[in-house]
């Protein structure tokens, strides 16, 4: 499969999304990767994946919550 300009245009359109504010998420210059995550039937799953926002930080466990029991912890209300 060929990329045609037609193709190209979709998929800069495509790219052109806000946040809620209404700022670009990804701006001109951003590295970014491409890769085929995998395929279903005769379609092809292609990743875009924006390689400046690294380094990439995880959220923080949840200091109340026992995550081997998986429950709240109720000390100190």
């Amino acid at each position: 499969m060929k990329l045609t300009q037609e193709l190209i245009d979709q998929i800069q359109e495509a790219l052109n999304h806000t946040k809620k504010d209404g700022t670009i998420n990804w701006q001109d210059g951003d590295e970014i990767e491409v890769n085929v995550a995998g395929t279903f039937a005769a379609d092809k799953f292609i990743v875009i994946k924006n390689a400046s926002k690294k380094p990439y930080e995880p959220s923080q466990p949840h200091p109340r919550f026992d995550y081997e029991k998986g429950e709240f912890k109720n000390e100190g209300i």
